[in-house]
Order: structure tokens, then sequence, then C-alpha cells
């Protein structure tokens, strides 16, 4: 059944409240996922989990000439030398993007290269910046807290892999895991959207996958479900509605705004009934509402703007208090 925890309890009897922090969608920036190890000693939260969408989607190129590295970031074109460098690439970093040291025949060798050979060079170099990522967390993270990251929709192949490598950080997409008397189940995958991202699944099979672990959970009272998409129609879920050519349609002055959750997963929720469940997904959709018993929230995520969106929750036996935080 995965990963086992031991039950705290406090003196005289009971359970101990257990903190869990939450954020989504952080997509590469490397100033949010330092923000979300924190989260940990800063606010005293003994369980972190990182709902999807970790990686970011651009490579930027510093092309290195005689006269220094050129760049091009946000349309700007820029020659960078000595500890310059090193700026700039933090400066990609925390925009979410990826700064790679290149050749000038190395550009035009991948600018060559078939769809399919530019997806795995992409991934390598994501990847090496994901591996970063992961030995950060080994020096960050002391071994009281339990931290629990999957994949997104938009995250490639390769990430799996390292999650289960690493040495603090644990991997739980697909998963059912326990801490402190508390399941959490998990699932990176949504429904179908217009974008074609490599993690999506017809609304049938993404019932059938998270029905199957939830039908062995023993308790769905003390039960969380990180689930990365909404439920639909939840107010978790709201965003632009899209053309086929992904342009935003507009009603009157504002885009026409629909819901873009899962019905499965909001199926899913109303059968099981767990505690609480977590998602991500829809950046600009953040909040809490409920479905029967069940505490849904999404932070929502401003990741361009270097602030991580979380929430915080107090976990006490089949009761849950949850407390929106930006950092």
């Amino acid at each position: 059944m995965g990963l086992f925890g031991k039950k705290k309890t406090q003196e005289g009897g009971g359970d101990a409240p257990v903190r869990l922090y939450y954020a989504s969608d952080i997509h590469g920036s490397e100033v949010l996922w330092r923000k979300f190890l924190n989260a940990a000693p800063s606010y005293k939260a003994e369980v972190l989990v990182m709902g999807g969408d970790v990686t970011g989607k651009v490579v930027v190129p510093l092309v290195e000439r005689a006269d220094g590295f050129h760049v091009e970031l946000f349309g700007q074109q820029q020659v960078v030398t000595g500890d310059e460098v090193s700026e700039m690439e933090h400066k990609i970093r925390s925009n979410g993007m990826y700064p790679h040291r290149m050749t000038a025949e190395e550009v035009d060798r991948v600018a060559g290269l078939g769809e399919d050979e530019k997806e795995a060079w992409f991934a390598d170099v994501m990847r090496a910046t994901f591996d970063g990522w992961l030995a950060l967390a080994d020096e960050r993270l002391d071994e009281r807290t339990r931290c629990f990251v999957m994949p997104g929709n938009d995250d490639p192949a390769g990430v799996d892999t390292a999650i289960e490598h690493a040495t603090k950080v644990e991997a739980c997409d697909g998963q059912i895991v326990e801490f402190d008397g508390h399941t959490m189940l998990s699932l990176g995958y949504s429904n179908r959207t217009p974008f074609d991202s490599p993690r999506e699944l017809e609304e049938d099979e993404l019932y059938q996958r998270v029905s199957a672990l939830a039908d062995q959970v023993d308790d769905m009272s003390r039960c969380v479900m990180n689930l990365h998409v909404p439920p639909y129609d939840s107010s978790l879920d709201t965003a632009p509605a899209l053309t086929e050519d992904l342009e935003v349609i507009m009603s009157g002055s504002a885009p026409k705004m629909i819901p873009v959750g899962s019905t499965a997963v909001r199926d899913i929720i109303e059968r099981y009934q767990p505690l609480l469940s977590l998602h991500g997904h829809v950046h600009e959709s953040a909040g809490a509402t409920r479905i029967g018993r069940t505490l849904c929230v999404n932070p929502g995520s401003d990741y361009h703007t270097g602030r991580i969106s979380g929430c915080l929750f107090t976990l006490r036996g089949d009761q849950v208090r949850h407390q929106f935080v930006t950092g």
C-alpha cells in the first residue's frame, strides 16, 4: 500500500494535529521550488506536497562567441560576460526557463533535429536542472519532513524517474502513501486539454485509475486525494474558453470563462467523499469549496511573479482546517 508513517498521538490521548503544506504549478521556477522547500520550517509543516507541473517549457540558449555569451530574453538581445553570465542564468531560472550554454554549432545542430529528437534533447536539459532541484531538497529538508512530489499533465517523461531516485523527495503519483494516520492517493494526469500535453487521459480512464486507488483505502474520513486536475464545475476549474487555434474567446470586453475540470474527478469525490482533495492545473481559479463533506482546494498559481501560492492545512483525525498563504 505504498509508504507508511507512524501515527502521532498527543498527551492525554487522541490524534495530534498534522500540518501539511500544498502548492502546485511552479512550471520550472527555481525561486518557487526554494520557497516550497522553505515552507517546512517557515510554517512548521511536517508534510509537503507538490501537486504537479513542476517543470518549465523553454530552453534559453546562451551562445558562446568571442565577445561573450549572446542571449535573447523577453525579446531583448544581450551579450553577457564574467559574473553577468551567472546572473543571467539565475534570472532565466527564476522565470521558469532553462538556461543552456551552447556553441553556435550546437545551436545549428539542435535546430536541425526532428521533433522527437528535439523533445529528447529538451528532456535531457530539463532533467539536469531538475536533478539539481532534488539535490537541493536533500540539503534543505530534515529527516522529520515528508516531501511528496508528482508530475502534472505538462511534465515530460523523465520526471518520474528522477523523483523515484531522489533521497528525501518521495514519489506518490499513481500510489497510496500514509503519514501520521492519514492516507493520500495521487494522480498527476488531467482530462483532455486543447494543448495536447504529455499526461492526459479520457474521462473514463481517469475515473478508473483513481477509483482503483480509492477502493484500497479503508477510511475515507482520513483520506487526502491529491489529484492534479480539479473537479468539473466546482469554481476551482474556471478558465478562458479557447478556439481550435488556442485563441481566447471574448465575451464583450472580457474573456469568456468556462469550467475545464474533470467530470471523472467530480464523480470520484461525490462517490468516495474523502476528507480533503488537493488540486492545481487551473492557475486562475484559486479557492476552496465543499463537495458534500469533502473540502476541495486549488491555491492557484502566479509562478511568473516569483510568488508561490500555497495552502496550509491542519489535519486532526477526520477534521481539517485550511489557510491560504503566499510567499
